[in-house]
């Protein structure tokens, strides 16, 4: 059952990730908050989400969101097995150049200087490597009493364009002769 759900959820991701509809600041954002609410709330930890009401009409290609998305679901994922924190805030801040997500918990931090990351490490090196793939990169700040902060970065190459809405005519039927009020 749970081998299903996480290919239900798996499936999911890649259609949000490939649908054009979904390219847009706005369509990034409800989806990394839909999802980290869910996430978060099933392991117990409380969520705090602060995601501008008013977002750019901006592209983002389906490169851009699906790696910032496997990024973000690692930095969660995370913190859900090895910060012990109780809580996750999590902001996105778009700019005319750059989009920058931050996600900071309260846990126990991690010892980034030994290299001691509570864990095998590769989750840290997933990151980086998975902004660096969309011309990005990740940070890491940890400190034991205060917990960590992973912000991930992207530079959007020149002035962007804005989002382009496709609107649909609705479709006329033919008559073939009858009246319609």
């Amino acid at each position: 059952y749970s081998t299903s759900r996480n290919l239900i959820r798996s499936m999911g991701e890649v259609v949000w990730a490939v649908n054009p509809e979904q390219d847009s600041f706005e369509g990034l954002a409800d989806y990394f908050s839909n999802y980290a609410q869910e996430f978060l709330g099933v392991a117990g930890l409380r969520c705090r989400l602060e995601m501008p009401l008013n977002l750019p009409e901006r592209i983002l290609s389906a490169k851009v969101r699906h790696g910032l998305f496997l990024a973000f679901k690692e930095g969660l994922n995370n913190i859900v097995k090895h910060s012990e924190a109780t809580e996750v805030r999590i902001s996105l801040t778009p700019g005319e150049t750059s989009l920058v997500l931050l996600i900071e918990d309260n846990g126990k931090g991690l010892d980034t200087e030994s290299g001691d990351t509570g864990g095998s490490g590769h989750g840290l090196v997933n990151m980086v490597k998975r902004l660096e793939d969309i011309g990005g990169s990740c940070e890491v700040r940890s400190d034991p009493s205060k917990g960590t902060a992973v912000k991930f970065e992207i530079q959007l190459s020149g002035k962007l364009e804005p989002h382009r809405k496709t609107l649909l005519r609705p479709r006329q039927l033919p008559n073939h002769g009858h009246h319609t009020p």
